[in-house]
């Protein structure tokens, strides 16, 4: 454990490494979409699914790789993950079909679901406590570049070559990676119990997510009052309940019901999705807002939207250190306060400016900077050892959620705006604009409000579990 406590920072550079190309190819692909559609010969609808697909993935994945990553050896599940994630990138960036592109994207997501499902159950192996924030933090910063900078970085790209580069460039870093973390991992015997699968679960899990994808899409084609998206919508809430059915009647279930007797764990993951779901119901229609009605360029929009992730960037690492040497209670609250207040920028500010909605991303970043990274070390330390890949994939696969939360409510207030034939007066969308935000406002307020400090006993207890 010397050589590793030596190499720990080299450690998580690695980590950062899978983290960035996870989460980049989120959104990074998205720009190139018009480009593949017109190559494949297929509707914008269809090759949507380039998208959608990935992230469906890594959402139904997630739970089962966090358990599996506990039963077997960390290290090779994690270091396989990037053989297989470049392995799908390459199988990508040579597809000469839809079909094959769409499988291909399956093979890709499968590698970044095992990559994502162990980063934050690495870091807590190699950091003590007492450094697990500030490591958790710069941690917070990849994962919140690789997601936001996606579509930027691939509209660069594509100014200077074509769209499998986007794929490509994946190779390398990928198989360096898988290489050097074989290398330099640190060994762990399993600690999970050697329970069954739920092979169930897991089916409604994917039905469930996949059919309320589905219902967003639908939205914007169809309407929110066509029958078959109201059919996929109830179809797919009745597998999700279907799914908290079947995880209370086994103990075994892909939600670990242990995890969440942890309240850290438990309040942390609902914190997590409400403040994930506000930034993105959020952020989505700032873009289109800037640009269809405001009327500003891309590169302004994109230089304005970059303030969110540099504030963050900077706030992270000291709500890290701050949480390791003070406790993680006030970066929480004061980031969800701070995430709540930046909505009233835009909720109560005469007009919806270029000034209102700068304000907004700034104190937003500097909340979500605070939040996020102390609350992933809260959760990740409160859950028991034994558990914590999978309490690293339910923390991913709340994160995603939450997107795709946002996405939806995005969607329901605002899923016209920049649309072709749509109305672009900048007016039509101030209302809803304000209650979208005004929700997203409530939200990050329940954050905030909900986040107690912890009778002593509880911390002690929690402590002496993980």
């Amino acid at each position: 454990m010397s050589a590793t406590s030596a190499n720990k920072w080299g450690i998580l550079q690695i980590i950062n490494m899978g983290t960035l190309i996870s989460t980049l190819d989120v959104g990074i692909v998205n720009v190139s979409l018009p480009v593949m559609a017109d190559q494949f010969s297929v509707s914008l609808g269809q090759i949507q699914w380039v998208s959608t697909i990935y992230l469906l993935t890594m959402v139904v994945l997630l739970p089962f790789m966090g358990k599996l990553s506990d039963r077997t050896e960390r290290r090779k599940v994690y270091s396989c993950g990037f053989f297989i994630f470049g392995l799908g990138s390459l199988c990508i960036a040579l597809s000469h079909g839809f079909t094959a592109m769409l499988l291909s994207r399956c093979l890709q997501g499968l590698g970044a679901t095992m990559i994502m499902a162990n980063s934050q159950a690495m870091v807590r192996q190699v950091f003590p406590d007492h450094e697990r924030g500030r490591a958790l933090g710069i941690n917070a910063i990849v994962i919140s570049a690789g997601t936001l900078a996606g579509p930027a970085l691939g509209g660069l790209l594509l100014k200077f070559v074509s769209w499998p580069w986007l794929f490509w460039i994946n190779v390398p870093i990928a198989v360096a990676a898988c290489i050097l973390g074989l290398r330099w991992f640190p060994s762990s015997k399993s600690e999970g119990a050697k329970t069954p699968f739920d092979y169930v679960s897991t089916c409604l899990l994917g039905a469930g997510a996949c059919l309320l994808m589905m219902a967003a899409e639908g939205v914007k084609s169809s309407g929110m009052s066509s029958p078959v998206v109201i059919a996929e919508g109830i179809v797919g809430m009745a597998c999700l309940a279907a799914l908290w059915l079947q995880g209370r009647k086994i103990d075994y279930g892909i939600i670990d019901r242990e995890l969440f007797r942890y309240r850290k764990v438990r309040l942390g993951n609902a914190n997590s999705f409400l403040i994930n779901l506000a930034q993105t119901a959020t952020l989505i229609p700032l873009t289109f807002y800037l640009q269809s009605e405001l009327g500003y360029s891309a590169w302004t929009t994109g230089a304005l939207l970059m303030i969110q992730p540099l504030l963050m960037g900077i706030v992270s690492p000291f709500a890290g250190w701050f949480r390791d040497k003070y406790g993680g209670s006030s970066p929480i609250i004061a980031g969800a306060f701070l995430c709540a207040g930046s909505m009233l920028f835009v909720v109560c500010l005469p007009t919806i400016g270029i000034i209102s909605i700068g304000l907004q991303l700034a104190v937003f970043g500097i909340g979500i900077g605070l939040f996020h990274a102390t609350n992933n070390a809260e959760i990740m330390s409160a859950a028991p050892s034994s558990k914590s890949s999978l309490a690293g994939s339910l923390l991913a696969l709340v994160r995603y959620l939450g997107q795709i939360g946002g996405i939806g409510l995005a969607t329901l207030f605002v899923g016209s705006m920049g649309a072709a034939g749509a109305l672009s007066d900048a007016d039509t969308y101030e209302q809803p604009l304000r209650i979208l935000f005004g929700i997203c406002f409530i939200c990050c307020l329940a954050v905030a409000l909900s986040d107690r400090a912890l009778p002593k006993s509880s911390q002690q207890s929690e402590s002496k579990s993980a």
